[in-house]
């Protein structure tokens, strides 16, 4: 596990280079290489003026288009920022008039609890109970902060000197909100992560901190055999076939 917030040195996870069409600077941030993509957008490892690696998380031009996924992506910089920095990777800067949006937060030189499994297969009992204290602790802040993850799982867990970090807020909320960004019949989150609540339309509204309890239950769970107690079904999916 390696620091986060390096200046001036080569990071140890994977980093490609920027292809052709990649912003070359946005804002005061420097684009040096990518560091992953996906549905809604890329992100970039990017260098400040005090040259500090950052990370640069880049909304996909038609992504940017829709005015429900903006509005998901400024509930994400919302919620992110309410949330202790100790426990996520910190907002450092966000644009999101610039067209596209962009948001920028510490790099977290470190591999995520999937990355970790997958690769080496399950934690040490020591290295588990290192994990599941270090995200119940940050779950504490989460949500003392208000804030509801709603998406806990390995890949949103990056590991780091200290505490782990829980990361990605896209369809967090706060914990006296409905579910006003998501439609009736969406299912939010990750299926094997899910409480029963997140599954159940009539009470999806009332999801509060014990649906990212039960996720950590599952993820630690995960770390220390490799596997969820439920495969790749939900559990009301097992619970109803058993």
């Amino acid at each position: 596990m390696r620091v986060a917030r390096r200046r001036g040195r080569e990071p140890t996870v994977p980093v490609t280079a920027l292809r052709a069409g990649d912003p070359q600077r946005l804002g005061e941030h420097v684009l040096v290489g990518r560091l992953g993509s996906g549905g809604m957008g890329t992100v970039y490892l990017g260098r400040a003026p005090d040259d500090q690696q950052v990370a640069v998380k880049v909304v996909r031009p038609e992504q940017a288009a829709d005015p429900k996924f903006l509005a998901r992506f400024r509930s994400e910089v919302k919620r992110a920022r309410q949330v202790p920095p100790f426990c996520t990777a910190a907002v450092l800067h966000d644009d999101l008039e610039h067209d596209p949006p962009y948001l920028v937060v510490e790099f977290v030189d470190g591999p995520s609890l999937a990355e970790v499994v997958r690769e080496n297969g399950p934690l040490s009992p020591s290295e588990a109970y290192a994990v599941a204290v270090g995200v119940a602790t940050a779950l504490v802040a989460i949500h003392g902060a208000g804030v509801v993850h709603r998406d806990l799982k390995p890949a949103n867990v990056l590991l780091a000197v200290g505490l782990p970090k829980v990361i990605d807020f896209g369809i967090a909320r706060g914990v006296d909100l409905s579910a006003e960004l998501t439609g009736p019949h969406q299912v939010i989150g990750t299926i094997g992560y899910l409480a029963p609540e997140c599954l159940d339309t009539a009470a999806r509204g009332r999801v509060g901190p014990p649906a990212d309890v039960f996720a950590w239950g599952v993820l630690v769970g995960f770390a220390a055999t490799g596997r969820t107690p439920f495969g790749g079904d939900s559990p009301r999916r097992r619970w109803a076939g058993s």
